[in-house]
């Protein structure tokens, strides 16, 4: 029963993995190979896979160029490949040795050369969550738990499962806000400003205060990339409190505040 509970609890982690942003993915990575290393039949079945694995020659096979000269990722058809090649992969990226984000640019970004998360989970992550599944006999319910959800179902769950079920509190502008080409001018002006945020910061004198707002500027700047609007607005949110002690943002802090403002008047006067 432990060994069904811990594979069942990488399986979640994958799942969680799969659905988190950009910036907290080395922290999800980190916890799947903590819950690799401390389940010794997960970590005995990779063990046997990488027993018969050539990482060198596999990564090349992995990681190529297209006949354009456009580099492409082509996971390997053997299961066992397949398991040895991602913990690799995790691995690398959890010790530093490959960085995630230019992993993504260079083999995962769309036809626009937008970085795309979704493709490195759909096509990495989830094959070996699959199989991790498969080889423990694990079968999903978890479809069969969304469906025809009522109050009293609802109240059954943990509060972790509700989280994941209930919907969102409130209209998601970004349900709307989409732009493939990746030149929406309201996350273009957004990250310069916030970027303008941070050269100012740098001049200030340190203190927790700096840092979490150095920190929160950042991740305006990654809700840009992503062109996420829910988390780029809930950010300048946040940020419009933090930075009324500090004198030299309060001019950008503004400006940040009125194009967030100007795109959610925008959709509304659609």
């Amino acid at each position: 029963m432990k060994t069904i509970d811990e594979a069942l609890n990488l399986i979640e982690l994958c799942d969680e993995l799969m659905s988190t942003k950009i910036l907290f993915v080395d922290k999800k990575i980190d916890k799947i190979l903590e819950a690799i290393a401390t389940s010794p039949a997960v970590y005995e079945l990779l063990s046997e896979c990488m027993g018969q694995f050539n990482k060198d020659k596999e990564f090349d096979k992995a990681f190529v160029k297209d006949s354009t000269g456009k580099k492409i990722f082509n996971m390997p058809k053997e299961e066992y490949k397949v398991l040895a090649l991602v913990f690799c992969l995790l691995v690398d990226i959890g010790n530093g040795k490959i960085k995630f984000d230019e992993l993504i640019s260079e083999y995962f970004s769309d036809e626009n050369g937008k970085l795309d998360t979704n493709a490195f989970m759909s096509r990495v992550i989830k094959p070996f969550r699959d199989l991790i599944a498969d080889a423990f006999q694990i079968e999903e319910e978890k479809s069969e738990t969304m469906q025809e959800l009522t109050p009293e179902k609802l109240e059954e769950l943990t509060p972790e499962q509700r989280l994941k079920i209930v919907p969102f509190p409130i209209e998601r502008s970004s349900n709307y806000l989409k732009d493939p080409s990746g030149v929406c001018q309201t996350f273009i002006l957004a990250k310069d400003t916030a970027i303008e945020m941070v050269e100012r910061l740098s001049e200030e004198r340190s203190s927790e205060l700096v840092e979490d707002v150095n920190f929160m500027l950042h991740c305006v700047i990654i809700a840009c990339m992503e062109q996420d609007f829910d988390l780029l607005n809930g950010l300048v949110c946040g940020l419009k409190y933090a930075c009324r002690p500090i004198k030299p943002l309060r001019y950008l802090m503004r400006e940040l505040e009125e194009i967030v403002k100007a795109q959610i008047k925008h959709e509304q006067s659609k």
